[in-house]
């Protein structure tokens, strides 16, 4: 019984070694997050292996702008790759425009949001900061 305790703890510690958590690195991002260049803030999920993001709240002067789209899904379909969340669209809430988008945690509290058009070096970035 020892011996399969020892080589259970032994394959933990190498997973986590190499790069892999028995708790999900990818749901990091998992949370409420406040976007202060719109005074808005989005959550963010996951479902299956994919993560979404949606308007939980628009504030400021962007409320008679964006009137009505509480609750819209804005960021669909990502990825983790170890690195950042891509792979999937942020859809403008009042356009319906579709942009390539990637996601990066700066720390526990930031997220870099970096949305760009087929090119990733032609972008802009926004910051979110976790919602307390």
């Amino acid at each position: 019984m020892k011996k399969k305790h020892v080589l259970l703890v032994t394959l933990l510690a190498l997973l986590s070694v190499n790069g892999y958590s028995v708790s999900q690195p990818a749901d990091a991002i998992v949370g409420r997050w406040f976007f202060p260049a719109r005074q808005s803030s989005i959550e963010l999920y996951r479902s299956g292996d994919r993560y979404f993001g949606r308007i939980t709240e628009v504030g400021g002067n962007w409320k008679g702008k964006f009137n009505g789209t509480k609750d819209q899904l804005v960021l669909t379909n990502l990825t983790f790759n170890g690195r950042e969340w891509s792979g999937g669209e942020l859809i403008h809430p009042q356009t319906g425009s579709r942009y390539d988008v990637a996601l990066s945690m700066q720390n526990p509290q930031n997220v870099l949001v970096t949305v760009y058009k087929g090119v990733r070096l032609l972008h802009k970035e926004y910051e979110l900061v976790r919602e307390k």
